[in-house]
């Protein structure tokens, strides 16, 4: 009984850790392409970071009623 205890935590903790990692792992990909892309628009068209915000403000303004 103690064996089908240790296995079935064992199990448990596989399943969270690989869960985080993967969770972890998307997280860092999406931090690196929005990072990717404020530094194209800014480079290649002069729009920074702020001006990206206020229209995502806007956006999310028109959509919530405000």
């Amino acid at each position: 009984m103690d064996l089908l205890i240790v296995l079935g935590a064992i199990v448990v903790v596989v399943v969270v850790f690989g869960w985080l990692f993967k969770l972890v792992k998307n997280t860092v990909q999406t931090v690196l392409l929005v990072a990717f892309l404020l530094l194209a628009l800014y480079f290649l068209f002069g729009i920074g970071p702020g001006a990206v915000w206020e229209q995502i403000q806007t956006w999310l303004g028109d959509w919530l009623g405000r």
